[in-house]
């Protein structure tokens, strides 16, 4: 009896942890210069991590501030990004549009990105 519940638990577990896996979407956007992939949650209403592709390299950036828009006529969501280097960017993500805008953290250099 205790081998079918551990049994049953490790199984229940499992399609836990792959209807997690499962519930997350993959959207990439490309530029001129650079790509960037966004990976949110099933509800496409908050982005989990953030890579960014240069030279055929994908680099996963680290979200360290987040601003929710969706209150404006655009929605979407604002994030601040950080790469290895500590470089900061903004990623302006228009949640219901084929585009993303990614600024440098001065705001002095910004990139239209869209979606493949």
């Amino acid at each position: 009896m205790k081998t079918l519940f551990s049994f049953m638990f490790a199984t229940v577990l499992f399609f836990a942890i792959q209807s997690e896996a499962a519930a997350q979407q993959y959207f990439t956007y490309d530029g001129d210069v650079f790509s960037v992939q966004l990976k949110t949650n099933s509800a496409n209403t908050q982005v989990m991590e953030v890579f960014f592709s240069s030279k055929g390299e994908w680099h996963k950036f680290e979200i360290i501030d987040f601003h929710d828009l969706e209150d404006t006529s655009e929605g979407g969501f604002l994030y601040t990004v950080k790469d290895g280097k500590g470089d900061k960017y903004d990623v302006d993500y228009y949640r219901n549009q084929d585009y993303i805008i990614v600024y440098a953290s001065d705001h002095s250099t910004k990139w239209t990105l869209y979606k493949r």
